[in-house]
């Protein structure tokens, strides 16, 4: 049986969110608020109202979600990792979405993984990001800092305004991107990574972000601005570095030749990088010089050393039992947030057994360590903006521990 609450008058304080049953149809005007975990199970839809959000949702597998005209406003607990006050789609999932907006509060950084169908007409978000796993989509007026697209996802988009485009390769796809333009409405039709296919009217973007996995390959030409990705389980040495790379009689190729292990192949002909990315995890062990690092995250038992670089620490994550030195260099971006809204999360974390150790370094941003984690400060150029640490994590420096949280200024 259908359920219907409709709130009369607008409310002058958030009221608790109602428990969503099947058939659920919560209707405003009305401000409503939920702690914890949201579990949307079979049909559920909030229209007219604005929902405070302390923490994730989660959308059962053949759940239908439908929201209409409402104002989300998403809130992550202090210090917390990005998306944590996200939606998670369980399976196959229907969600539909009109005339609504999303906004972060603090440094909420919402991330939706979604799976099913997914039909949008009117959502405009700051700081948000939408991640496309085996998705149908029709997508009209989309506002987003970053809309991915992969794994065998096909979608129809007109009026697009996103700050990244990205997608990720399968284990061994062979790819082409030439001329996907920045910062003017384009139409195309393009063929992304692990099988996914996307049909773009009037859609503009910033970036253009590519994530690379297993032995595959991808080609680039004429590109005004793109982002790189690489997930390594290699050993060697990578030079990753800022600015327009390669000709077409002279392209550039990453990794270098015989200068590591890295399966997986990069052709740039006239391409203009902004920064790379760094998802190291299994057993990496990698040196990275002289490079423009955005997001550099350590997990399982990756060892890395950079040296002589720019980490603009978008998430500098470090953790399980990796480990990461970073000596000579800049670490954070917190400076460059104003032209950059990702780089207001600048900031180094370091969790479970991962130990981060950091010399000569120009600090941008604060750390925040917790659980079993270790960090090393030794003649920093310029200390962290703050440090709090947390659980039985230890941050050393030259004149010794760590042992209180500092203020951020």
């Amino acid at each position: 049986m259908l359920v219907c609450l409709t709130v009369s008058a607008l409310a002058t304080a958030q009221k608790p969110l109602p428990m969503l049953h099947d058939g659920t149809a919560l209707s405003g005007p009305g401000e409503f608020r939920h702690d914890g975990e949201l579990l949307v199970q079979g049909k559920v839809t909030l229209s007219n109202l604005t929902l405070h959000l302390h923490g994730p949702i989660r959308v059962a597998a053949g759940a239908t979600l439908k929201i209409t005209n409402v104002h989300l406003v998403i809130y992550d607990p202090e210090n917390a990792s990005n998306g944590t006050s996200g939606l998670k789609c369980d399976g196959q999932a229907h969600i539909l979405i009109r005339n609504s907006t999303m906004l972060p509060a603090g440094n909420a950084h919402p991330m939706w993984l979604l799976k099913g169908k997914l039909e949008v007409d009117g959502f405009a978000t700051s700081n948000s990001e939408f991640h496309l796993d085996h998705v149908q989509a029709s997508l009209n007026n989309l506002k987003i800092f970053e809309l991915e697209i992969s794994h065998a996802s096909q979608v129809i988009a007109r009026g697009l305004d996103l700050v990244f485009l990205s997608t990720h390769t399968g284990g061994d796809d062979h790819l082409h991107f030439e001329n996907i333009p920045v910062d003017r409405a384009f139409t195309r039709t393009l063929r992304l990574g692990s099988g996914a296919h996307a049909q773009f009217t009037d859609t503009r973007i910033k970036f253009f972000l590519l994530y690379m996995h297993g032995s595959s390959s991808a080609d680039l030409a004429q590109m005004d601005r793109v982002q790189l990705a690489l997930s390594p389980d290699c050993d060697g040495t990578l030079h990753l570095p800022k600015g327009r790379l390669g000709t077409a009689k002279r392209p550039a190729i990453f990794p270098q030749p015989n200068a590591s292990t890295c399966p997986f192949r990069l052709t740039l002909n006239d391409v203009n990088v902004d920064t790379w990315d760094v998802y190291a995890g299994d057993s990496a062990n990698l040196v990275i010089e002289a490079s423009q690092i955005d997001e550099l995250v350590a997990t399982e038992h990756a060892r890395i050393v950079v040296r002589n670089s720019k980490v603009y620490a978008d998430w500098l994550s470090i953790g399980d039992n990796a480990s990461v030195r970073i000596e000579s260099s800049s670490v954070g971006a917190l400076r460059l947030a104003s032209q950059r809204p990702d780089l207001a999360t600048s900031q180094i974390r370091v969790s479970g057994h991962g130990h981060a150790d950091f010399s000569k370094v120009r600090f941008d941003c604060g750390i925040v360590a917790d659980e079993d984690a270790s960090v090393t400060i030794s003649h920093s150029v310029q200390p962290p903006a703050y440090v709090h640490r947390s659980g039985r994590a230890t941050v050393l420096t030259q004149s010794g521990s760590v042992t209180k949280e500092k203020a951020q200024p």
